[in-house]
């Protein structure tokens, strides 16, 4: 086994550090622990290190005592023996030393120790973080690895960045399993009243809006995805940036070991490169969010709708209406005897008159009717001008010409006429400003060709006067 991978926690700690935290009474010792460095060796009292007497320590664990519940088993055992047996199962631990001052026991808690307990604390009051934005950080920590590369302590940015991108990997799979469990959990309540509450507290507010809308929204992480993997590649390929973050890697990570320098290195670029796939993992996130709320609300949908012994709610109302006397103020008003009666039911619901639909009546057209629908066809067809029927108009009179005006423009068929006139369409456009053309839809008809007026001169032909304009090729 790589001894590299098994942190070395029993070096530091006492063997029997978590004992009192894995018997029955876990709850209660943890509880008394808690107390007790709060009030003893907390933020406004002393620090891992000084000594108080063992006096005050235990009076301290008898007030947790007095305060809360009895211990399971320890019902008939006297508070001042009880705390001081906590005591010595919290100092065998570990937890607490001992150490002999003149005639005074005095207490302590080691450095590591208190480390511990505030690791413990932390853990046990995190709540989900909000990490979306360290997403920018990322970018902004890769940055500075670039752009800072006289300045050897820049390299640390890179390890701060793979940091991040695993805390923000783990914030989206966390996410999913949150609703995972949360739905587990609420599926096992009985009451319509609890479930409700609680998925509309624990879900809709902690990790529906709380967590998922956050990440999807402002802090998105996909929107410097291209970047940071980009960034990433950059370092990676450039041979002097790679030798200088392997450098300090091997100074500060490897301690001189190039093979484990390496090693931390490629673990890290492995970090940032595992955005590139962020994309799947919010995917099935957003599928675990649906599934969540589709199970919810055919539960709710059920819950509502099931019968709840409904059949003995009614033999019991029917039982209590029996033995009453007309006009009882728990029968319905204005009875008149008869709320045994199917006067007093529901009437029986009517079924809906099927809707026949009228046929379709066929019409045979004539020869002359025939004819004539055929030439509203053909003289619609004539008039219209795509943007291939204008190109093969363009491409017809230009042959292989750079330019043509529109004197020489030749008119052959009403195609023909309508094409020209979406030539002068274009030209009276021209002037137009540069967005706005790029934005027209009939200017965009033809690539690579130009239609402009040409001066104050005019053109006469059979069916029309107009301003002259020109033809030609772009770049003439």
């Amino acid at each position: 086994m790589d001894q590299e991978a098994v942190a070395p926690l029993f070096d530091r700690l006492p063997e029997g550090i978590f004992r009192p935290l894995g018997v029955a009474n876990s709850r209660h010792y943890w509880d008394v622990l808690s107390r007790v460095m709060s009030t003893l060796w907390g933020d406004d009292g002393r620090a891992p290190g000084e000594e108080v007497s063992k006096t005050v320590v235990v009076r301290v664990i008898e007030s947790c005592i007095v305060a809360n519940d009895p211990w399971d088993g320890e019902l008939q055992t006297p508070v001042g023996v009880l705390s001081h047996m906590i005591f010595k199962t919290l100092s065998e631990a570990g937890w607490f030393s001992v150490r002999r001052r003149g005639l005074v026991d005095m207490v302590t808690v080691k450095p590591r120790i208190g480390m511990l307990f505030t690791i413990l604390n932390e853990f046990a009051r995190q709540e989900p973080e909000y990490i979306g934005g360290q997403v920018r950080s990322i970018l902004l920590n890769l940055r500075s690895v670039t752009e800072d590369s006289s300045d050897p302590n820049a390299c640390s940015a890179y390890q701060t960045a793979a940091k991040q991108a695993r805390q923000c990997m783990a914030h989206i799979i966390n996410t999913g399993c949150r609703v995972q469990d949360l739905m587990d959990g609420l599926v096992e309540l009985e009451s319509a009243r609890d479930f409700v509450h609680g998925f509309f507290t624990d879900f809709v507010e902690r990790v529906y809006i709380a967590d998922y809308s956050e990440l999807r929204t402002r802090n998105h992480p996909l929107q410097y995805r291209g970047q940071i993997i980009e960034k990433t590649y950059a370092l990676q390929d450039d041979e002097a940036s790679r030798e200088r973050l392997v450098s300090w890697y091997v100074e500060h990570i490897g301690k001189g070991d190039r093979e484990r320098g390496e090693a931390a290195y490629r673990r890290d670029t492995h970090q940032l490169l595992r955005l590139n796939n962020i994309e799947d993992h919010l995917a099935r996130l957003d599928e675990e969010i649906n599934i969540a709320n589709q199970r919810a609300l055919a539960l709710i949908e059920y819950k509502l709708r099931a019968p709840k012994h409904l059949d003995k709610l009614i033999s019991r109302a029917c039982a209590a209406l029996a033995g009453m006397e007309e006009g009882h103020p728990a029968l319905p008003g204005d009875a008149g005897g008869v709320h045994w009666s199917a006067l007093a039911l529901a009437k029986p619901r009517r079924p809906s008159r099927e809707q026949v639909a009228t046929a379709v009546e066929a019409i045979e057209l004539s020869d002359e009717e025939l004819a004539m629908e055929w030439l509203r066809r053909r003289m619609v067809e004539n008039r219209k001008v795509t943007a291939v029927q204008l190109a093969n108009y363009v491409a017809r009179m230009l042959d292989d010409k750079q330019r043509v005006d529109s004197d020489a423009l030749e008119v052959g068929s009403i195609n023909d006429l309508c094409c020209y006139q979406r030539l002068l369409l274009i030209a009276s456009r021209d002037d137009a400003p540069l967005q706005l053309r790029r934005h027209d839809p009939v200017m965009q008809m033809l690539r690579g060709i130009r239609v402009r007026f040409e001066d104050e001169r005019m053109t006469n032909n059979d069916y029309m006067t107009h301003r002259r304009f020109v033809v030609e090729r772009e770049g003439v």
